[in-house]
């Protein structure tokens, strides 16, 4: 199990913004690779009400469980399990988790269920300052476009994450965390 804090900053982009960003940044079409998260909660919403996430990413050459509890504004600890294909599939196909330390506890008194599922088709790139993210993500009759940048450093990571922002002319926008994007647009969609 690998533990570990995570400084982030996001953005959403325009697909305008996207791709003139990917051009600055020489990222290529085939330096984009899908991945696909799958959300989980209990049917009160433990993870939610708490301010926490707990996903499924599927990628081409591994699956993870990845619990994010927050710490602070812009913080959060993850803690992330590898887990086996087969494992994967019944966790797809039957919400069985494998023994987990992190959640265990949740899961013995409230089963989890999938709320819903999102593909992102995301670019990374490693600079000095940290590393920078650029997502394509396709969720419930939604189309978006985020930049995300993770750092070591609040002020450092915020400082460097406001001046690309600048430099290339994308308003600040108030962008919430796919699992939140994703719940808004289950949401709409039910009226």
């Amino acid at each position: 199990m690998q533990s570990e804090q995570e400084i982030e900053f996001k953005n959403l982009l325009t697909k305008e913004e996207f791709t003139r960003i990917s051009d600055f940044f020489n990222i290529k079409p085939n330096e984009f690779k899908t991945q696909v998260n799958y959300y989980y909660d209990t049917a009160d919403q433990f993870f939610k009400n708490n301010r926490m996430g707990f996903r499924l990413r599927v990628l081409d050459d591994r699956n993870e469980l990845t619990l994010k509890t927050p710490i602070e504004e812009h913080i959060m600890n993850e803690q992330t399990v590898l887990v086996t294909d087969d494992e994967r599939d019944i966790i797809i196909q039957k919400a069985i988790f494998p023994s987990i330390p992190f959640i265990e506890e949740i899961i013995s008194t409230k089963p989890l269920t999938c709320f819903g599922s999102i593909q992102t088709n995301r670019a990374q790139l490693k600079l000095e300052e940290g590393t920078l993210f650029l997502d394509h993500s396709l969720y419930s009759n939604v189309e978006d476009y985020e930049i995300e940048f993770e750092c070591k450093d609040v002020e450092e990571g915020q400082k460097f994450f406001f001046k690309l922002l600048d430099r290339h002319q994308i308003p600040l926008r108030l962008t919430d965390k796919k699992i939140a994007r994703l719940v808004k647009a289950m949401n709409s969609l039910k009226g």
